[in-house]
């Protein structure tokens, strides 16, 4: 368990058309929120370091208000106070995707590394939905956006609570969407594909196939999650490998799954085109 990061909120007044993105301070997040504030959005950035120079680079670049704030969402005051701020700047739309992996044989992974994971993509998600869904009722309307993957579609020794993390957020954020059904409230999950992000060094896996495996772009995943975020799409697999695995996910037993997706967490080199997951 990290130490609680410093809590620090500045930025523009309330807007009705605000986001929230955690995660925001690079990869798929900064892209989501850049991708936001390009289409007019006030957005607030979450997220436990890299938050002051994410804003300036959002202000920079899209001229649109940006709000900071630095918060460690795997303890539930980091949560809190993102909800308590959400409810100042009365945000109605919601892109859940902080997130980290842990990559090797489970047994020889630090427990506490495991259960930071479990944290920052298991509870985070839903201590701050629990905290800000009644909201969005109340108002009759509201956008969530879940960060999956297309690791949620198979098993994955050697990634396994990783893997085992986004299938949760994918089930949760499909039974959420079904209880919110005529609230004014929707909720769509989206599968990224491996993406040109820090992702996979922070996990210590660039010599993995998955490592080595082209890429698609932050921006590119970006547009298309706000596209389905404003289109009110229960879900979008972000690029054709994303989709190719999905599908490749539905054809195979168990066992064949396991096996299949464990190849791509191990070393070695990719082949020319092969799919991956985010």
């Amino acid at each position: 368990m990290t130490e609680h990061a410093p809590l620090r909120a500045d930025g523009p007044a309330a807007s009705p058309r605000a986001a929230l993105v955690t995660g925001a301070s690079s990869g798929i997040g900064f892209a989501m929120a850049r991708e936001l504030a390009q289409r007019g959005y006030d957005v607030l950035v979450v997220a436990d370091r890299g938050v002051d120079e994410a804003v300036h680079r959002l202000r920079e670049h899209t001229g649109t208000p940006v709000t900071g704030l630095q918060a460690d969402l795997t303890l539930p005051a980091g949560v809190e106070a993102t909800a308590a701020r959400a409810r100042d700047l009365e945000v109605r739309t919601f892109v859940l995707n902080a997130g980290v992996g842990v990559h090797g044989p489970f047994l020889h992974t630090p427990l506490q590394d495991e259960l930071r994971l479990v944290d920052l993509n298991v509870r985070s998600v839903v201590h701050l939905a629990h905290l800000v869904v009644p909201d969005l009722v109340a108002a009759g309307s509201g956008r969530i956006v879940v960060v999956s993957s297309i690791a949620a579609t198979m098993p994955a020794p050697l990634f396994g609570t990783y893997a085992a993390s986004k299938a949760f957020l994918r089930s949760f954020a499909w039974s959420l969407r079904g209880e919110l059904a005529g609230t004014g409230v929707s909720v769509t999950t989206v599968l990224p594909s491996g993406t040109r992000t820090p992702f996979f060094r922070a996990a210590e896996m660039e010599r993995t196939h998955i490592g080595r495996a082209p890429k698609a772009s932050p921006a590119m995943v970006a547009r298309r999650a706000v596209d389905a975020l404003q289109d009110g799409r229960a879900e979008v697999a972000t690029g054709l490998q994303a989709k190719a695995l999905v599908a490749i996910a539905r054809l195979l037993p168990q066992p064949a799954r396991a096996a299949f997706h464990g190849w791509f967490y191990a070393p070695g080199a990719p082949p020319p085109s092969s799919p991956s997951s985010r």
